[in-house]
């Protein structure tokens, strides 16, 4: 999303862009009835937010939005485009979109574009896929089968964990890291927030995050997670908090802009917030997500770049981002305890990692051996099951942390406001 600061749609004639990013796949994969299906689905419910059929143009995968033609209306005359554009895709992406045995959740990017001329969709291409991604069209055509029942398995996946979400169902956990010392351990760190399940469930939650990263969903779940660990900072003033995010989640995006302006109005909880960014994901763009974490870190949030020795993670990358604390993965720590491995491995490994930040722990540290092995390497900090369990009833917190959706409420407290469902978050 391209943040324009504009304050009044009066005042220009600019059209919204909408792009369906998973639209194409959707019709190679379902069909072109359940394709015809999404794109009413998609008007129906822009038509719901208060816009007019002649205000909307869908052709191919973009849906544009005459912003000139809103201001005439009294309901969006003084509307922030910034917030219009977060309220329609809120509508677009907050429920999911469902007909007889398939039911999807939709994938949007939003931009603004000036011109007094008559607009050319078929001028607006979208940034070229990942080819070695399997939600790539191109792929569709050499590996289909393999291709579609991935894709099919993945948004199956991806539904149950997003209506999860959406119900109430995701709880935060909590795990401290420790520094180290001479005697074993020493006070705790800060503490990290996971996600959990608050009843059981037969499927796997990082396996459903991972199929969240591949169709380029993770940053709904994403935001929620970092929106509802902010909150409880808001509400603990001694307490430390680290929040996952995906580096697919490090694009613009209008919600950062409210989460910084927080941030901004609240440094107290902004220097007790560690964002642990892991490279399981793909960054769709460099520049946007170091630009991210640098204006993160002027705001006083600490960077954690979690994961480290696995997933995407490159030296570049860690000299590039300036981090605060560097996580090794426990994958590390068990090569350094094979046999055959080098002795000075890890080593050498959290000697590269501190050449780049002041801070290295190493995770995943499950007995005795392990804790020996993080000690001699020279790092500065621990986590793991001998030292301390995740938790859902920390001491400071006498109940569940529920996660809290931080976008779809725009459109039902906007929109729909006798409908808030279980689970809704009221944003910053």
């Amino acid at each position: 999303m391209c943040r324009l600061d504009l304050p009044k749609i009066a005042q220009y004639s600019t059209h919204l862009r909408l792009w369906l990013v998973n639209l194409s796949y959707l019709k190679a994969l379902y069909g072109p009835q359940f394709h015809a299906f999404v794109l009413d689905t998609v008007q129906q419910r822009l038509l719901d937010c208060g816009l007019n059929t002649d205000e909307i143009l869908i052709q191919g995968d973009f849906v544009l939005i005459a912003l000139k033609q809103l201001s005439k209306q009294h309901r969006f005359e003084r509307t922030h485009p910034n917030a219009l554009a977060q309220l329609l895709g809120a509508a677009l992406e907050c429920d999911p979109i469902t007909q007889d045995e398939h039911r999807i959740y939709l994938h949007t990017q939003m931009a603004y574009h000036y011109d007094s001329r008559q607009y050319d969709t078929d001028l607006l291409h979208p940034p070229t896929p990942n080819p070695c991604s399997h939600n790539h069209p191109a792929t569709l055509a050499a590996w289909h089968k393999v291709w579609a029942k991935t894709y099919r398995d993945d948004m199956r996946l991806a539904v149950r964990m997003l209506d999860d979400l959406q119900d109430g169902m995701l709880v935060l956990a909590f795990q401290p890291l420790f520094h180290l010392s001479e005697h074993h351990k020493s006070k705790d760190f800060y503490e990290e927030a996971l996600i959990r399940h608050s009843s059981s469930t037969d499927y796997s939650l990082p396996e459903a995050i991972a199929a969240l990263e591949r169709l380029g969903l993770i940053s709904r779940l994403d935001r929620s997670v970092l929106g509802s660990v902010v909150k409880l900072l808001s509400t603990q003033p001694t307490l430390c908090l680290g929040a996952n995010l995906s580096a697919g989640s490090l694009q613009d995006d209008l919600w950062w802009q409210d989460l910084f302006s927080y941030l901004d109005s609240r440094p107290d909880v902004a220097q007790r917030l560690i964002l642990e960014v892991t490279e399981t994901g793909t960054i769709a763009h460099k520049p946007t997500a170091l630009r991210l974490i640098a204006q993160l870190q002027n705001l006083g949030v600490r960077i954690a770049l979690d994961d480290t020795g696995s997933g995407n993670s490159t030296l570049a990358f860690l000299a590039q981002t300036h981090a605060d604390i560097i996580k090794i993965d426990r994958s590390i720590l068990l090569r350094a305890r094979s046999p055959g491995q080098p002795a000075h491995l890890l080593r050498n490994l959290v000697n590269v990692c501190a050449d780049y930040c002041p801070y290295v722990v190493i995770e995943g540290v499950e007995d005795e051996t392990d804790l020996e092995l993080v000690r001699q390497s020279g790092a500065h900090g621990v986590q793991g099951y001998l030292l301390a369990l995740p938790t859902l009833t920390p001491s400071w917190w006498d109940s569940p942390a529920l996660i809290t959706v931080q976008d779809a409420v725009l459109v039902r407290t906007q929109f729909y406001p006798g409908h808030v469902p279980q689970g809704y978050g009221f944003g910053f």
